[in-house]
């Protein structure tokens, strides 16, 4: 029996006969009881694999399943998850797996379409996290033997990506219709295409003025990966203005940390600097433009946005078509001496 302890509760692992290593949580302290829920896992999986038919299971356990193996990783995704998954299991409270259908998660995700919010219905990306975090959840069911396999599971289409930057003049009335503590939120945004959560956040301990370098902790950061860039002279200024203000975080109002960025005073900022159809990521796209715009190679842009892949970057390369124009005037300069030859000729 291969229990082991996981903060108060026991945990289980094991090999099925399949070959696939097996790690739950028995979710008890009793460790006799740990005992017993993992022979009967066993037992559970042993006749899964000679009859090719899995015993059926409450769609909450997988949910509980998968959040247990997601909180092993240690990912700051597992929050979103957990919301997302909350919100299926709702939606099938009391059903089982083997019950779960193409036909009941179009229904469902069809209700989840009509929700009606402040910010409107959800948009068709928002839908297709959902599904994504519940196609994750059936599939890590699957390959635990609970189901012979996820359902097919279709998305939404989504409409092309929006891409929206600030020009020169109305990064000067952004900044002009600001008050101070957003104004240098904006200033550092923009000189280093960092994501809001870790402009707010930012930790002293995460800059060091000597190298001038930050580096994000991946427990900080969307991908869970520790994330490092160089700083410009720019982020430098904004950063030196902010010291001795607080001992722990970069940015403050009145001498307090900011926890978040109220939406209301955001949209009364907009309004004030004459500037329509922006959000606070839009800032990040103009980071990125400017950096396509000064020549920066899209490998390079994808590792200083701390993008996974390069299609994520690519959105960016019409930008690049200027950069690319000295390659093509070099060829000509080197074709003109054969053409006026074969004029000649």
């Amino acid at each position: 029996m291969a229990l082991y302890k996981r903060g108060n509760n026991w945990w289980y692992r094991f090999t099925d006969a399949n070959g696939t290593l097996v790690r739950e949580s028995a979710k008890t302290t009793d460790k006799k009881l740990a005992e017993k829920i993992e022979a009967r896992r066993k037992h559970e999986l042993i006749e899964a694999h000679k009859l090719g038919v899995a015993p059926d299971r409450p769609f909450q356990e997988a949910v509980d399943h998968f959040l247990d193996k997601k909180d092993l990783e240690n990912l700051r995704s597992v929050e979103c998850y957990r919301q997302q998954l909350g919100w299926w299991a709702a939606k099938f409270n009391n059903v089982t797996l083997q019950k779960i259908d193409e036909a009941k998660i179009v229904a469902a995700i069809n209700d989840k379409a009509k929700e009606k919010t402040h910010m409107g219905s959800p948009k068709p990306a928002t839908l297709n996290r959902y599904l994504s975090a519940l196609r994750a959840c059936l599939n890590a069911a699957a390959k635990a033997g609970w189901i012979i396999r996820a359902p097919k599971i279709e998305e939404y289409r989504e409409p092309k990506v929006r891409i929206r930057w600030l020009s020169l003049q109305e990064r000067a009335r952004l900044l002009g219709a600001a008050p101070e503590h957003w104004a240098a939120l904006i200033r550092l945004s923009l000189a280093t295409g960092l994501r809001q959560s870790n402009v707010v956040g930012m930790r002293w301990s995460w800059v060091d003025m000597g190298s001038r370098t930050l580096t994000v902790p991946g427990s900080y950061f969307k991908n869970g990966n520790e994330f490092c860039i160089p700083l410009s002279e720019e982020a430098m200024v904004v950063l030196r203005e902010q010291l001795n203000r607080h001992p722990e975080f970069v940015f403050t109002c009145q001498g307090f940390p900011i926890s978040s960025l109220q939406h209301v005073e955001w949209k009364a900022i907009l309004d004030k600097a004459g500037i329509h159809n922006f959000r606070w990521h839009d800032l990040r796209h103009t980071w990125a433009t400017d950096m396509v715009k000064a020549g920066c190679p899209l490998h390079v842009l994808q590792k200083l946005g701390g993008w996974e892949t390069i299609q994520m970057v690519m959105k960016y390369a019409h930008h690049d078509v200027e950069s690319l124009r000295q390659f093509v005037e070099a060829q000509n300069r080197h074709s003109e001496p054969r053409n006026r030859m074969r004029l000649v000729v």
